[in-house]
């Protein structure tokens, strides 16, 4: 059995020499490996190909996932060498640079995917100038909008919402979702016996999935267990801050005391405390990852749930026959977007950020809502105030303090005029990177 194992883990000198398609096997068959190859990554010990793979769409979180774990092992295991005085320390410390580097790296990866995912989620509705104008129309005039809206849906019988009780966190939602069906997961007995457990059985029971890389606790990651999954880690990272000298339950931060003026034993208990709460913060960031992808999933399915299409679409009629009996209010707010259009009709996000959305669309809406759709009068401009007079010369025998311009009185020059009013941000060329061509990720939201 040890032989097998050795067989199975890789070392990093031999990353290098694999090609992808065999790595990625070996990644599958133990998670140790996937650290081996994120650590060779890390120190730049990859070929390009194996790099791609890695913070591509279909791997990144894995892999961010790894350079969590290998952060956490190096910097304990650095803390041990330092206690033994091994001299393999400076190298260790130096991974552990790197591998910080590329974990931070990893996480701007992660973040750019899931903009890239809002982008084309909006990209139909939020980023042309004629959806954003119906939108902002309907509720500037909301009560003309829901009677138009009232009508095409009796006209197409669509049938009314389903009331459900608000949702007050991800949990809630996610919960609602399978009692809907929306979710279609069925709870056995082993996952109703696991949450009948006393909270210090199951507990213990995260604990074993913790130490557990490579035989992690699938019944944890059930939608219906996810809550008390989630507290579990929580209540664990709670234990461990003190025995591990941790900095918060979230961070395990410098070690604030002298191993070395410990007796062994202690010191070592505050190594291997430190190793678990490291772990602990491991399992949190996949617990995380979970949810996420479960309401992900959720609103893919809420979105082509046939109901919602209809309604959708009974929306987007209403907006149109509103924009038909208000054709002069519409045509204002286009007149207003034109100035953040990066081409004739598509906005550019970079111009019309979110505070500049929405200080136009609440002006707008204001002004709209005064008259029933009229567009509301624009404010007169003042005129531009003339040019000060040249000073006069003193007369003979004045004094030199009636004449020399004081704090009261500006004298050529100094006079302070109107600023001038702000227009509309400058057009740049700054674009958004392009999208990573891979393969989707897995229907399994964590291996």
């Amino acid at each position: 059995m040890r032989s097998t194992e050795t067989e199975r883990m890789l070392r990093l000198r031999d990353v290098a020499r694999m090609p992808a398609e065999v790595l990625v096997k070996r990644f599958e068959e133990d998670f140790g490996n996937l650290v081996t190859a994120a650590v060779a990554d890390a120190t730049r010990r990859l070929p390009a190909p194996v790099r791609r793979l890695l913070d591509g769409l279909e791997w990144h979180l894995d892999w961010a996932d790894a350079l969590v774990w290998a952060e956490g092992e190096l910097q304990v295991s650095a803390e041990r060498m330092t206690l033994l005085g091994d001299p393999r320390l400076r190298r260790v410390e130096g991974q552990l640079r790197q591998v910080r580097v590329r974990l931070h790296e990893a996480r701007c990866v992660a973040a750019d995917y899931r903009r890239q995912d809002r982008e084309r989620l909006e990209q139909g509705r939020l980023l042309t100038a004629r959806a954003t104008a119906l939108s902002w129309l309907s509720k500037a005039l909301p009560e003309e909008y829901g009677a138009l809206f009232a009508a095409r849906v009796a006209e197409l019988g669509i049938p009314p919402l389903r009331r459900h009780t608000a949702s007050r966190d991800v949990f809630d939602s996610i919960e609602q979702a399978v009692a809907q069906g929306l979710l279609q997961v069925t709870a056995g007995p082993e996952v109703t016996a696991l949450l009948e457990l006393p909270d210090d059985t199951f507990r213990a029971a995260v604990a074993d999935d913790v130490r557990e890389q490579n035989a992690r606790n699938v019944l944890l990651r059930h939608p219906l267990v996810l809550r008390r999954w989630h507290a579990g880690l929580a209540r664990l990272c709670e234990l461990t801050v003190g025995p591990a000298r941790a900095s918060s339950a979230t961070a395990l931060g410098r070690l604030p005391v002298d191993l070395a003026g410990l007796p062994r034993q202690e010191a070592m208990q505050i190594i291997n405390a430190r190793r678990f709460f490291c772990a602990v913060q491991q399992r949190r960031l996949d617990c995380d990852r979970t949810v996420r992808a479960l309401m992900a999933e959720i609103v893919r399915r809420e979105r082509a749930d046939p109901v919602n299409t209809a309604r959708r679409e009974a929306g987007a009629h209403a907006r149109l026959r509103l924009a038909e009996a208000h054709p002069e209010a519409y045509a204002r707010i286009r007149e207003e977007l034109r100035a953040y259009e990066s081409e004739p009709g598509r906005l550019d996000p970079a111009r019309l950020t979110s505070d500049a959305r929405g200080a136009l669309k609440a002006r707008l809406l204001a002004e709209l809502g005064q008259g029933g759709g009229d567009p509301a009068p624009r404010p007169p401009v003042a005129p531009p105030s003339p040019p000060p007079r040249p000073a006069a010369r003193p007369k003979p025998g004045a004094g030199a303090g009636e004449s020399r311009p004081g704090r009261d009185r500006p004298g050529p020059g100094q006079g302070r005029g109107p600023r001038p009013v702000p227009g509309p941000p400058a057009r740049t060329a700054a674009g958004h990177p392009p999208l990573r061509k891979a393969a989707c990720r897995r229907a399994e939201p964590s291996r």
